[in-house]
C-alpha cells in the first residue's frame, strides 16, 4: 500500500512539471491562470487518491480482522465446567454416527468421567438450555482428562456428523416405582425423586445445529421415566436403542455442525 502512495505522489509531481514546461516562460495571464487552475486540479486528485488508498487499506484490515472472527471456534478459554448445582442437573445426552462427540453423564454426578457438556440448573418452572460445544466437548479436565470419544483436529474436535442418541435427561427428579436407592437422588439415579412424570408438563422448544433450527416432529418425541436403571426425566429425540430408532422425530443421518448443538426446552409443575 505505501508503494501505492510513492507512486501516486511520483504521477501527481511528474504532471506537474509537464504543466508547467507546457506553459513556457509566457507572461499570458491567462496561461498562467489556467497552469494554477490545472496545477490545483492535479493537487486535488493527488489528495483524492491518497485517500481513497487509505480508505481500501482500513476496509481490507477489517475485512481480515471479520474473517478471522467467523472462522474462529472456541477454545478450553470458553469453557468453564459447572459441577454444583441449586436444583436439578439436566444435560445433553449426545453421541454422532461415529460415536463421537461423546456426552454421558451430568457435570453434578460425583463420579463422572464422561461428562462435557454446558447443563441446566432446572430450580423451578420455566425454559432452559443444554448443549455441547466444540470448547466443552474438547476439554481437557483436570480431573477426566480429554474426552475419549473426540476426534481432534489440533486442539478443536472435528465436526459431528449423524446421531446415535440424542436426549435430554434431568437427574434425581422422579420418585420411579423400581429403584428405591437411599441416597441423594440428585446425585445418585437409583434413588427415588419427589415427582410423578405424568405430573410434569414437558416440551421440546427447539435443537439447534450451529445456530441454526434443526426440524423435529413433535409428535415423535418421548417423555418420562423411560430407562429402567434410573429415575431420571427423559426427553428422547432420538436413540438407536429406543423407540425413536424405529420412528425418528428428526433426520439423524443430515444432522451435522461443528461448533455446537443446542436443545432447549420447558418445564411446568415443579414446587421449588
Amino acid at each position: 500500500m505505501k508503494a501505492k502512495k510513492i507512486l501516486a505522489a511520483v504521477t501527481a509531481l511528474s504532471l506537474t512539471t509537464v504543466v508547467f514546461a507546457s506553459c513556457g516562460d509566457s507572461a499570458d495571464s491567462s496561461s498562467s491562470t489556467a497552469a494554477a487552475t490545472t496545477t490545483t486540479a492535479v493537487t486535488t486528485t493527488t489528495t483524492a487518491a491518497t485517500t481513497t488508498t487509505a480508505a481500501a487499506e482500513s476496509a481490507a484490515d477489517s475485512a481480515a480482522t471479520d474473517s478471522s472472527a467467523d472462522t474462529t471456534k472456541g477454545s478450553d478459554s470458553d469453557y468453564t465446567p459447572v459441577k454444583t448445582f441449586k436444583g436439578y442437573d439436566a444435560f445433553l445426552m449426545f453421541g454422532d454416527g461415529e460415536w463421537l462427540w461423546g456426552n454421558w453423564e451430568g457435570q453434578g454426578e460425583p463420579e463422572a468421567t464422561k461428562a462435557f457438556g454446558v447443563d441446566a440448573d432446572i430450580t423451578g418452572d420455566g425454559e432452559y438450555t443444554v448443549s455441547i460445544t466444540n470448547a466443552s466437548i474438547a476439554y481437557d479436565d483436570p480431573d477426566e482428562g480429554i474426552n475419549p470419544q473426540i476426534a481432534l483436529d489440533g486442539d478443536y474436535a472435528v465436526g459431528a456428523q449423524g446421531c446415535v442418541v440424542m436426549c435430554v435427561d434431568i437427574i434425581g427428579l422422579l420418585n420411579g416405582d423400581k429403584l428405591k436407592g437411599t441416597g441423594d437422588p440428585k446425585t445418585d439415579k437409583e434413588t427415588p425423586g419427589k415427582y410423578n412424570a405424568d405430573d410434569l408438563k414437558v416440551e421440546l422448544k427447539s435443537i439447534k445445529a450451529d445456530g441454526q433450527e434443526v426440524a423435529f416432529d413433535k409428535a415423535k418425541i418421548k417423555y418420562g421415566n423411560i430407562e429402567d436403571n434410573n429415575n431420571c426425566y427423559r426427553i428422547e429425540i432420538y436413540n438407536d436403542y429406543g423407540d425413536t430408532a424405529k420412528d425418528s422425530p428428526i433426520d439423524k443421518d443430515n444432522l451435522a455442525f461443528e461448533d455446537s448443538l443446542e436443545i432447549t426446552f420447558s418445564i411446568e409443575g415443579l414446587s421449588e
